[in-house]
C-alpha cells in the first residue's frame, strides 16, 4: 500500500444520475500551454493550432455501461481559453468534420459532462472518413478497454509536432496529419501502457499495425505523458509495444 501511495498518478470517481466529481492526480506535462480542467477532462490547449495538444480523462466501467443522456451536438467555443477558442465558423464548408478528442459516447452517464465534449476546444478537423470511420471503431475498442479493465486512463489528441496538412478557418486551425491515443491501466502494482499512431485519412489496418511505444510517442509529440510513475515502472512499460497486455477484440457490449 505504500508503495501505491506513492505513485503521483491516481483517480477517483463517484456519481449518480444526476452528480458526479471526478479527481484526477495525473497529467501530461503542459509547460508552454494553458491547461484547462473540465469536470469531464482536461486539456492542454494550444493558442497557435487553436486546439488541444492533449487531452486527458478516466475512462471506468460505469462511465461506458450507465447512459444517462443521449448525444447533444450543442458545438460551441470554450470560454474557459483565455486566448479564444475556435469558431463554429472556422470548420463551416471546410471539408473537416468536428472531431472529439474525448468521445461524446465516453460521457453519456451525465449530461453536464456530455455536453462539455462539445466544447470546440475538445475538436480537432478530422477527414470525415477517419472520424466516422477508424478513428470512431478506435473510440469504441478503448470503451470496451473500460469495461473489461474496470479503470484506465486516456490521453488523446493531435500530433501538432512537424508535419500538418494545412488550416482552417479566419482562426487558421491547424489540420493535423496524425492522431494519437495512449491508455494507461494498472492492476494491483502492475502497470502497462499503450500508444497508437493513426494518420488522419481513413485507415482499415489490424491494430497492432498502429502501435508504437510511448517513448516513440513522446518523441513524435514532445510531451511527456507518464511521468507520475515511478522512474523504473515509467522506463519499462514506455520503452514497450506490451501488444500482448491489451485485447484487441474488446467490446463495451
Amino acid at each position: 500500500m505504500r508503495i501505491l501511495s506513492n505513485i503521483i498518478f491516481s483517480f477517483a470517481l463517484f456519481f449518480n444520475a444526476t452528480a458526479y466529481s471526478q479527481s484526477i492526480a495525473y497529467y501530461p506535462k503542459a509547460d508552454s500551454n494553458q491547461r484547462i480542467d473540465h469536470v469531464a477532462y482536461s486539456l492542454s490547449y494550444s493558442e497557435k493550432d487553436e486546439q488541444a495538444e492533449w487531452v486527458a480523462y478516466v475512462l471506468t466501467r460505469n462511465q461506458v455501461t450507465v447512459k444517462n443522456c443521449e448525444r447533444t451536438e450543442n458545438f460551441r467555443p470554450d470560454k474557459e481559453v483565455k486566448t479564444g477558442s475556435a469558431e463554429l465558423s472556422d470548420y463551416n464548408k471546410s471539408g473537416y468534420d468536428r472531431g472529439h478528442l474525448c468521445p461524446a459516447a465516453d460521457r453519456h452517464f451525465s449530461c453536464d459532462a456530455m455536453s462539455e465534449t462539445f466544447f470546440l476546444s475538445n475538436m480537432s478537423p478530422q477527414a470525415p472518413s477517419f472520424n466516422r470511420g477508424i478513428w470512431k471503431n478506435l473510440e469504441e475498442l478503448i470503451r470496451g478497454w473500460a469495461v473489461l479493465y474496470e479503470n484506465i486512463f486516456v490521453v488523446t489528441g493531435p500530433v501538432l509536432n512537424g508535419e500538418k496538412l494545412g488550416a482552417i478557418g479566419s482562426n487558421e486551425v491547424t489540420v493535423p496529419k496524425y492522431y494519437y491515443k495512449t491508455v494507461l491501466r494498472q492492476k494491483k502494482k502492475s502497470w502497462t501502457c499503450i500508444a497508437m499512431v493513426l494518420p488522419n485519412e481513413a485507415g482499415d489496418k489490424d491494430w497492432t499495425q498502429y502501435v508504437i511505444t510511448v517513448d516513440s510517442l513522446e518523441s513524435l509529440t514532445k510531451i511527456d505523458f507518464f511521468t507520475g510513475l515511478p522512474d523504473n515502472i515509467e522506463n519499462a512499460i514506455e520503452s514497450n509495444k506490451n501488444v500482448n497486455a491489451w485485447d484487441f477484440y474488446a467490446t463495451p457490449y
